[in-house]
């Protein structure tokens, strides 16, 4: 019997990104992407044209089919917290609304005043009041009266399945991310929806499982090049989906990913009954699985600003002269860097921008900012990992993800940092082959722990340990 390949597509914010993965040899054969980029259209505001991410996915696919005659299936994982208007032709009505998108702050501000409907909001859906939940942008656009002419409302990820299949649907795991879904029955909030911002039941998809199989459609096989009624499995969200191609496990370990925002979470088995800080979220995996944990805005985006403001060098310049001084632990001269130029989103949300250097000298260098500048990043990060290392039953092991970890000297300051080992994956194929592997061990995350083996294990080092334990402290003394 012939295996075919499967083909993993992950939807990101900046890129699709496209794995072809033979189960026979057990090896990535294949691995592309296609960028996009969000748009800035007024302040706090930023769309993402369907059509360009659709065309991204497509040219592809059809690289994909050029290259393999034998294709078992696409699986699917795609970007959280994105929103989507369709007319009654299932056509865009104006863009995406992504994630980092602020339109809705006063929505937010709004709902936070009522504690009691704050606290009822977070622990049925799981998602805290924020901005970066489509939930706050459907009340915006509610309030705006753009929802009069939307005949459903969507994720990207739920038009993409549509442009493939000719259904729409959406997946309870990133449906989980809207702020749209309680977590608890896994059906959607239409109380919610229809008190607080008059949303009706037939505006929104049926839900469906992760496992939910499609068939290509006739228009996308054309498009694409791969045989028309090819399996199209819907697959997760992205956060669960790099999460498992991390290597991450149930109850027992967390997972650090770093792309243009980052976030410190777990795979449960129950939802939290209590959460230990108003920004701690907690979104369904699958049917009887959970992730839960801290999202912070400002990740490796924050490196990719200061590079591009500041600096006179590009990335791989600077991180290399970081490297060069890294050993040179000079606690009097060092700089203090706060990253928050999006706000907060952890503790809790916070919209206003307030990133700083502190303690630059005439003697400063430009290593020694640029090193600040990703301190700052890791100390962030370490106060969510704080918290949320305290969710899983046990913590056996801290695995890492995304583009800001394939940064050795970023990866040795982190795990002096957090004070702990981390496990970080050879492969860079992230949430694309998350996305597969699940499928291929139909949703077995137990049996998943024998496709990873290797893997580089950072230890902290225990005079940078002593290093960072000082300076942390510092840092937090100026937060304000």
């Amino acid at each position: 019997m012939i295996v075919g390949m499967y083909v993993g597509v992950d939807l990101g914010t900046t890129a699709v990104k496209v794995v072809v993965y033979d189960p026979l040899t057990k090896k990535v054969q294949m691995d592309i992407s296609r960028a996009y980029e969000p748009v800035s259209t007024g302040p706090g505001m930023f769309e993402q044209n369907p059509l360009e991410i659709e065309n991204a996915v497509f040219d592809a696919l059809r690289q994909v089919a050029r290259s393999f005659r034998d294709v078992d299936a696409i699986v699917l994982d795609s970007a959280l917290h994105t929103l989507l208007l369709l007319d009654k032709n299932m056509e865009p009505l104006g863009n995406i609304i992504p994630w980092l998108d602020e339109r809705s702050v006063e929505q937010v501000k709004r709902i936070s005043k009522d504690e009691q409907l704050t606290q009822h909001l977070h622990k049925k859906t799981g998602c805290p009041a924020d901005t970066v939940y489509p939930f706050y942008k459907i009340l915006w656009l509610s309030e705006n009266g753009k929802l009069k002419s939307a005949s459903k409302i969507v994720s990207q990820k739920d038009y993409i399945i549509y442009k493939l299949t000719g259904q729409i649907v959406s997946d309870i795991s990133v449906a989980s991310g809207s702020g749209c879904l309680d977590i608890h029955t896994k059906q959607w909030c239409y109380d919610e929806l229809k008190d607080l911002a008059g949303i009706d039941s037939e505006k929104l998809p049926g839900l469906v499982s992760v496992t939910e199989s499609f068939r290509l459609c006739k228009a996308a096989a054309g498009r694409s090049g791969l045989l028309e009624g090819l399996p199209v499995v819907v697959g997760l969200s992205d956060a669960a989906a790099s999460s498992i191609g991390a290597g991450a496990g149930i109850d027992d370990s967390l997972t650090l990913s770093v792309g243009s925002s980052a976030a410190i979470r777990t795979i449960v088995s129950q939802p939290p009954e209590d959460y230990p800080a108003p920004g701690i979220w907690c979104y369904v995996l699958d049917e009887d699985h959970y992730i839960t944990g801290a999202a912070i805005k400002n990740g490796g985006y924050v490196f990719d600003w200061y590079v591009k403001l500041f600096s006179r060098c590009d990335h791989g310049t600077v991180v290399k002269k970081v490297e060069k001084t890294f050993a040179n632990l000079d606690l009097e001269n060092s700089v203090l860097f706060y990253p928050f130029i999006f706000g907060k989103r952890f503790p809790k949300f916070d919209p206003t921008p307030s990133a700083r250097f502190d303690r630059l000298k005439s003697t400063t260098t430009e290593e020694q900012v640029a090193r600040s500048v990703l301190e700052g990043i890791a100390f962030n990060l370490k106060r969510a990992f704080d918290v949320v290392k305290t969710m899983p039953k046990s913590l056996k092991k801290v695995v890492a993800t995304g583009g800001l970890t394939q940064a050795d000297v970023w990866m040795k300051m982190v795990c002096a940092i957090f004070n702990h080992k981390i496990l970080l994956q050879s492969s860079r194929q992230g949430a694309a082959l998350g996305t597969v592997l699940y499928v291929l061990n139909k949703g077995n995350l137990c049996s998943l722990a024998a496709e990873f083996e290797n893997t580089s294990e950072y230890k902290p080092d225990p005079e940078l340990i002593e290093h960072y334990e000082r300076l942390y402290q510092m840092w937090l003394d100026g937060l304000q």
